[in-house]
């Protein structure tokens, strides 16, 4: 089983991780992420959306086990999180996150 917030940590720091809603759905729109995570409480319309896009770039998607906030805590960052975007995982196993999803 993999470690979410470790493998988070490990792609922030090694990688090249997008942080937020907004720069998300950039990220997607231009089709750069691996894989989107999603906080399990973001609000209906900013999943659609982002499901929608990543639908049709391909681009998997995981709804992170938690609230926005422990999605903020996981990623050692003082606030809400509702969506990240990995472009580059670096060093973490975090796309082992959605292989089997």
């Amino acid at each position: 089983m993999v470690d979410i917030g470790r493998e988070l940590q490990v792609a922030i720091n090694t990688g090249k991780v997008v942080i937020g809603f907004e720069e998300t759905k950039k990220a997607v729109l231009a089709g750069t992420p691996k894989m989107v995570m999603l906080a399990a409480n973001a609000p209906k319309w900013a999943r659609d959306d982002i499901e929608y896009y990543a639908k049709l770039a391909g681009i998997p998607i995981f709804v992170f086990p938690g609230s926005s906030i422990e999605l903020g805590a996981a990623a050692k960052r003082p606030h809400r999180i509702m969506a990240v975007a990995v472009i580059d995982p670096g060093q973490s196993e975090i796309l082992k996150l959605v292989e089997h999803a």
